[in-house]
């Protein structure tokens, strides 16, 4: 069972990825969507969306476009940098992007329209792999759709297969369905069993005991991991030491290991904030920060102390001051055992 970095948006760059390299790698990391038409437009800071740090081999590179003729001339731009693959991004429903064409709004165009743009992304991927001689994969990741309706989805599904995906990461919510409603990881599990490709399921996995729980109730190929590897960076290292001693059936068996770590969370946000200054150029210093300690600050005590004042700052200097600060006001926050997996204040 394989444990897989999720795309986020604002997140997932490459000071996040150095972050959690920094304690252990997952299996897999997925870009943060990555516009085509910006990149093909050649916008001053979509170089930065291409880092491959810190494990190119680890990469999945996610696009998402209204127009299937953005995604072919992005596909070659990407893959240079290495990686595993495309993902096509069929799941983001945010307003903005479902009215312009992408993400979600894929799986509302006629079934025909969709499976000419995998299609021509499929054969993108593979003109690029013949041109270099090697092996990319090209995957989805969904949504259930905008109802409940599991024979459109299967029929969904089936047609991405067909038209030549080798993976679907599935996060079983409604077009609609906020995260405070469960993931449906009923259907996680069902597509696994009736799909010939691999199926990751993605949704609420935040700890040690709730991925336990899903891999003991749902079957699949991986699971993704989001804002809780935000909130908890090492979270990786702790789901991989409970993996370690799994059955044949990949479940984890103990968090024995796992409750002996003792994570520095003040030195792991500074850490952070070091990568940041490497990994991001400085005009997004301000909104990935601010995006990071929203997650990351319901660790502590105050949180939303701590959340303010670093909200102000847009510079990493000053946040550096705010929390060292912080950690001598409450120098027991300092130090946070590893079996504390559920944050001190639940995300706001």
């Amino acid at each position: 069972m394989k444990l897989i970095s999720a795309p986020l948006a604002n997140l997932s760059h490459a000071g996040l990825r150095m972050l959690i390299h920094s304690f252990e790698d997952p299996d897999e990391y997925f870009s943060e969507m990555i516009h085509a038409p910006s990149l093909l437009a050649n916008s001053p800071f979509e170089s930065w969306y291409l880092r491959a740090n810190p494990v190119p081999e680890k990469m999945v590179w996610q696009l998402t476009s209204p127009k299937a003729e953005a995604l072919v001339q992005a596909i070659p731009m990407v893959l240079q940098h290495g990686g595993i693959g495309i993902d096509l991004n069929m799941g983001c429903s945010a307003p903005p992007i479902v009215r312009s064409g992408a993400g979600f709004a894929w799986m509302l165009k006629p079934l025909e329209t969709t499976a000419a743009a995998v299609r021509a992304a499929k054969a993108a991927v593979e003109q690029y792999a013949a041109e270099t001689g090697r092996r990319f994969r090209l995957s989805v990741k969904m949504r259930l759709g905008a109802t409940e309706d599991y024979a459109f989805l299967l029929r969904f599904c089936t047609m991405l297969i067909n038209e030549g995906v080798e993976l679907i990461t599935l996060h079983p919510r409604l077009q609609r369905q906020s995260y405070a409603r469960p993931a449906l990881h009923k259907y996680t599990a069902v597509l696994a069993q009736e799909l010939p490709i691999p199926v990751y399921g993605n949704g609420d996995i935040d700890s040690v005991q709730a991925l336990t729980a899903a891999a003991e109730r749902y079957s699949c190929a991986g699971w993704m991991v989001g804002r809780a590897a935000v909130r908890m960076p090492w979270i990786f290292k702790l789901l991989r030491r409970a993996l370690s001693g799994t059955t044949d059936a990949c479940v984890p068996h103990s968090t024995e290991q796992a409750e002996e770590e003792v994570i520095n969370v003040e030195q792991t946000a500074l850490l952070f904030l070091q990568f940041l200054k490497t990994e991001q150029p400085p005009e997004f210093y301000k909104t990935r920060a601010q995006r990071f300690f929203q997650f990351y600050c319901d660790n502590l005590s105050f949180a939303h102390y701590c959340k303010t004042q670093l909200l102000r700052e847009s510079e990493p200097e000053a946040m550096e001051r705010i929390l060292r600060d912080y950690f001598e006001q409450v120098p027991t926050d300092r130090f946070i055992r590893a079996e504390e997996l559920i944050p001190r204040h639940s995300p706001s």
